[in-house]
């Protein structure tokens, strides 16, 4: 189960408060989405765009059943702002899903499980900090989260066995994860001498070695073996090919992980990845 980035902001103190923030998190999750397909389409990515535009289209009808629930609930004026900041569930914004070579309709939907499971884990932390019927309110919106994880993972399941026969599948070790980081770290090391920013390959071919050496620790804690789309081979010396790879690498790991230790380590590798490849896509091709 994918944990939070950051715990809630504050406790809910009334149903208009909940109703908001509830509101907010089910239109910014629309939104996402939305921009998502519309960066896909520019791409002419169609069947991705398509997937996203049903996950627009599934958080859509979560916008209007908390809009009916408020209308059923008598006496609960919904705040016209939610009272906190939403947290930010996903992984990764429009613009890099849709400049990603590596993605499938697999991945598509791993990005909405993943959100629906922090989703989950948000308004369970809400429903711990809430009392009487702002609690149950949260409570129920928990359950539908996880309800929603169950259905996507339904599809998820469905769409990993079509992508195992449709693209070449390699089960990947903690230990290979660690040899294409040194790797990586190699080849940022190697454009160094074609940029003036110098500092800014050092630091990432830096992060790189880094990431290594916490693989190499979590092997000893664990044998995880990843089933993982290949890297074509005339990709395999592209420094934001295999940055990419990492990322998508770590984000499985993470949502595969049933070791408390190797989750959160799979999650801060995650993270670190995907700033490290927004930021090798940006200097490449600059």
């Amino acid at each position: 189960m994918s944990t939070l980035k950051s715990e809630p902001a504050g406790q809910l103190r009334s149903m208009g408060e909940f109703f908001a923030l509830a509101r907010a998190m089910e239109a910014d999750a629309v939104r996402h989405y939305t921009e998502t397909a519309n960066a896909l389409r520019k791409q002419n990515s169609l069947p991705l765009a398509y997937i996203f535009e049903l996950l627009a289209k599934f958080e859509r009808d979560h916008v209007d059943r908390v809009a009916e629930w408020a209308a059923e609930h008598k006496g609960a004026a919904v705040a016209t702002v939610a009272p906190w900041p939403i947290p930010d569930a996903f992984d990764v914004s429009p613009e890099e899903i849709a400049q990603s070579s590596l993605m499938t309709p697999y991945r598509a939907l791993a990005i909405a499980v993943r959100y629906e499971e922090r989703s989950f884990t948000f308004w369970t932390y809400v429903a711990a900090q809430a009392d009487g019927e702002v609690k149950e309110a949260a409570e129920r919106m928990a359950r539908e989260q996880l309800d929603h994880v169950s259905v996507l993972r339904q599809e998820r399941r469905l769409a990993f066995h079509s992508n195992r026969r449709a693209a070449k599948a390699e089960a990947v070790t903690l230990g290979a994860l660690a040899a294409t980081e040194r790797r990586l770290a190699l080849l940022i090391e190697q454009h160094d001498g074609q940029t003036t920013d110098n500092a800014f390959l050092r630091r990432y071919a830096a992060t790189s070695r880094e990431a290594a050496e916490k693989l190499d620790a979590l092997e000893t804690v664990t044998h995880q073996r990843l089933s993982i789309v290949a890297l074509p081979a005339e990709r395999r010396e592209d420094p934001v090919a295999l940055c990419e790879y990492l990322a998508e690498a770590y984000l499985h790991l993470a949502e595969i992980s049933r070791n408390e230790r190797v989750l959160i380590a799979a999650q801060d590798l995650a993270t670190t990845a995907i700033d490290r490849l927004a930021a090798m896509r940006s200097k490449m091709s600059a």
